[in-house]
C-alpha cells in the first residue's frame, strides 16, 4: 500500500493545485451522497451501453461478464460519492491503473468514460435544477481529472516496471531513450510535412 501511496501522491504532486481534487470538492459530494446514490442505476447502464456500443471498448470485455463489471462500477460509485476520497481512494485508483494494463484498456478508454461520469453528473444536476450544480459537476471534473491522472499514471509506472523487469533497462534511462527517439520520431514527422 505504501508503494501506491506514493505513486498517488507523485501523480498529484505534477497537477497545478488548481485542476487538483479538492477538500471542498469532498464535502459538496458529501452534500448532495443521496441524490448521486439514486443515480447508481441510470449511471451503470448508460456507461455500459456506452462500452459495449463501441467495438474497441466493446472488445476488452469477455463473453458474459456485464453483470459482474456493472457491479464493480456499482462499488466504485458507491465507494466515490460515500468517500472519504483521501489517499486510500487514490491509491486503489492507482490500482485499477494495473488492471487495466492486465486487461488491455487504453488510457484513451479510461480518460474518457472518466469525462463520461463527470459528464453524466453535469447533466443530472442542471436537469434535476439542484442548487449546487455548478460546484457538483465542478467537483466531479476535478475528481475524474485526479483519478485519471492516478489511474494513467499508475499505468505507465506499472508498464515500465515491468519491461524493466523483462530487460532489466532502468526507468531513468528508458525515458531517455524514449525521448531520443520520440526526438527523431518527431524530426521526421515535421520533415514529411506531417
Amino acid at each position: 500500500m505504501a508503494k501506491l501511496v506514493e505513486l498517488v501522491r507523485e501523480a498529484l504532486e505534477q497537477m497545478p493545485p488548481e485542476t487538483r481534487f479538492r477538500p471542498e470538492d469532498e464535502e459538496v459530494i458529501a452534500r448532495h451522497r443521496e441524490t448521486l446514490l439514486s443515480w447508481t442505476p441510470e449511471l451503470v447502464q448508460a456507461f455500459y451501453d456506452t462500452l459495449f456500443a463501441h467495438p474497441p471498448t466493446k472488445a476488452v470485455f469477455r463473453e458474459g461478464e456485464r453483470p459482474d463489471r456493472e457491479k464493480t462500477l456499482e462499488g466504485w460509485w458507491q465507494r466515490t460519492v460515500e468517500g472519504p476520497l483521501d489517499e486510500t481512494y487514490f491509491a486503489w485508483m492507482a490500482k485499477v491503473g494495473l488492471v487495466h494494463v492486465v486487461r488491455g484498456v487504453k488510457n484513451p478508454m479510461t480518460l474518457s468514460m472518466l469525462s463520461f461520469v463527470a459528464d453524466f453528473v453535469e447533466n443530472k444536476s442542471f436537469k434535476a435544477v439542484l442548487p449546487e450544480a455548478e460546484p457538483l459537476s465542478e467537483a466531479f471534473h476535478r475528481l475524474n481529472t485526479s483519478v485519471g491522472v492516478v489511474i494513467t499514471y499508475a499505468y505507465d509506472s506499472f508498464r515500465a516496471q515491468a519491461l524493466y523487469e523483462i530487460t532489466g533497462i532502468e526507468g531513468a534511462l528508458m525515458d531517455r531513450i524514449g525521448q531520443q527517439e520520440s526526438q527523431a520520431i518527431l524530426k521526421r514527422l515535421i520533415e514529411e510535412g506531417e
